[in-house]
C-alpha cells in the first residue's frame, strides 16, 4: 500500500463537472448562492445547504440529502469509475496555475502523523462534517494537501496534462479548473512510487473534513466484527500539491467596535507597542511583522516597536499571535478567536477596499491586513505538532467539491 492510493472516483459525467461540483462558497453573497442552486438543480450545494433547511428537522434535512445524492447515481449524473485512476488535477487563476493530484490515503497516516495538520479545529463544524459523511457514506470533496516538491512525481504530473482533459471550465470561484483521468495500469504504479518518495505531507485546508473522517474510520470499524484494515472506510481523499505551488494569501481581522475608545484614544493606546503611521492609500504589509489598520476613514501601518519577549517567542513569532498578544487582547478585549463574536474574518481574495466597505458601512469599526503566512510556517508548525490560530492560512485557489468523490461502498 502507498501513501498515495489510486481509487475508483464517482464523478459527474461530461458537461455535467461544473454545475455538479462546488466551489468555496465563503466568498459568495447569499443572492449569488441562490442563483446557483436555482440554476444549478444537481448541484451538492442542493444536498449541503438546502434551501427548506428552515421548515425541516435535522432528520428529515438528512433523508432528503440522502435521496437527493442516490438519485444523481440513478439517473446517472454522477457515476463510478470502473478502474483505479489517479485524477490529476490543475487549478488556474489570473498570474498562477498548479498541477497536483487526487488520490486516496489510509486515514492511519494521518492519525500517525505522516500527514500533519497546523490547524485548531472547532469540535461543532467537525462534527457536522462527521453526520454529513455518515449520512451519505460517501466524502464529497477532497482534503487539500501539500508535500515536499519532488521534482520527478512534479514533471510526471506535468506530462499528463499535455493530453486533453477530461473536464476544463471555468468556476464561480473565478479559477479555472481542470482534471485527466490516468488510469493505465503502468503509469499509475509509476505515480504510485515516485509519491512514495514523499514521507510527510500536510493538510492545507480541510482540517474538520479529515478529523470527521478519522472518527467515521472509528464509528464503522465498530460496527464491523470482521475489520482488516483495508475495507473503504480506512481511507479518504486528498487533492495534492507541491508545496512551492500552492498559494497563500493574506486573512484578515475585522473588529466591531473599540471598546469604548475613540478613535484617537484607541490609537494613542496602540502607540505604547507600535510605530504608527497615517498612510495615503490602501495599506498591504510587505514582510511580517507589520499590519495595515483601516480606522475612521484612514490607513495606518502599525510595527511592532520591539521583539516579542523572549518566553513567547515560537508561537509568538506569528503576525496573528503578535496582534492578538499586544493589541486585540490588551487593548479591544478580544478574547478566544474561535467563540469570541467581536471579530471578525476576512480573506485576501477581497482585496482591501473590502476592509474598507465594512468599516466604512459601520458594520465593524476597525479593520486589520496582513502579510500572509509563509508556507514555511506552515510547515514548521506541522513539524512541531503544533497548531495555529484559526483563520491563520487562505489557501487559494481551492480544490472543488464534487469534482471527484469516494464513497466508501465495498
Amino acid at each position: 500500500m502507498y501513501l498515495a492510493n489510486p481509487f475508483k472516483g464517482l464523478r459527474p459525467e461530461g458537461a455535467e463537472a461544473s454545475s455538479v461540483s462546488l466551489p468555496c462558497t465563503d466568498h459568495l453573497s447569499e443572492e449569488m448562492i441562490k442563483s446557483y442552486k436555482e440554476n444549478n438543480p444537481w448541484s451538492y450545494l442542493n444536498i449541503f445547504s438546502p434551501d427548506y433547511k428552515d421548515t425541516k428537522t435535522k432528520s428529515e434535512i438528512e433523508v432528503g440529502a440522502k435521496d437527493r445524492f442516490e438519485l444523481m447515481k440513478e439517473k446517472s449524473v454522477i457515476s463510478k469509475d470502473t478502474d483505479d485512476s489517479f485524477y490529476i488535477y490543475k487549478m488556474s487563476t489570473e498570474g498562477h496555475s498548479q498541477i497536483g493530484m487526487i488520490a486516496t490515503a489510509k486515514i492511519s497516516d494521518y492519525d500517525d502523523l505522516h500527514i500533519r495538520g497546523h490547524e485548531k479545529i472547532y469540535v461543532e463544524d467537525s462534527q457536522k462534517r462527521f453526520e454529513q459523511i455518515k449520512n451519505l457514506n460517501a466524502q464529497i470533496g477532497p482534503i487539500y494537501v501539500i508535500y515536499p516538491d519532488e521534482a520527478s512525481l512534479d514533471a510526471l504530473l506535468k506530462e499528463q496534462t499535455n493530453a486533453d482533459p477530461t473536464y476544463s471550465f471555468d468556476a464561480i470561484d473565478g479559477c479555472r479548473h481542470e482534471l485527466w483521468v490516468v488510469n493505465d495500469e503502468e503509469k499509475v504504479t509509476q505515480i504510485s512510487e515516485l509519491f512514495n518518495a514523499v514521507n510527510r505531507t500536510y493538510v492545507a485546508d480541510g482540517h474538520h473534513r479529515i478529523a470527521a473522517l478519522s472518527r467515521f474510520a472509528e464509528y464503522r470499524k465498530h460496527q464491523n466484527h470482521g475489520h482488516t484494515g483495508e475495507e473503504p472506510y480506512n481511507f479518504f481523499m486528498m487533492a495534492l500539491f507541491p508545496e512551492s505551488q500552492a498559494r497563500i494569501l493574506d486573512y484578515n481581522r475585522l473588529i466591531k467596535d473599540l471598546f469604548g475608545y475613540s478613535p484617537s484614544d484607541f490609537i494613542e493606546q496602540v502607540e505604547e507597542h507600535f510605530v504608527v503611521e497615517k498612510q495615503n492609500s490602501p495599506y498591504r504589509p510587505t514582510a511580517l511583522g507589520t499590519f495595515g489598520m483601516y480606522l475612521d476613514n484612514a490607513w495606518y501601518s502599525i510595527t511592532l516597536k520591539d521583539k516579542p519577549e523572549a518566553a513567547l517567542s515560537g508561537l509568538m513569532n506569528l503576525d496573528i499571535n503578535i496582534l492578538h498578544h499586544y493589541l486585540l487582547d490588551p487593548i479591544l478585549d478580544i478574547g478566544d478567536p474561535r467563540r469570541d463574536t467581536r471579530i471578525g474574518f476576512i480573506a485576501g481574495f477581497h482585496g482591501l477596499e473590502s476592509i474598507e466597505k465594512k468599516v466604512d458601512s459601520g458594520e465593524v469599526e476597525v479593520g486589520f491586513s496582513f502579510f500572509p503566512t509563509p508556507m514555511e510556517h506552515v510547515i514548521n508548525f506541522a513539524d512541531k505538532n503544533l497548531t495555529m490560530p484559526p483563520k491563520s492560512t487562505w489557501f487559494y485557489p481551492k480544490p472543488l467539491d464534487g469534482l471527484v468523490a469516494y464513497d466508501f461502498e465495498d
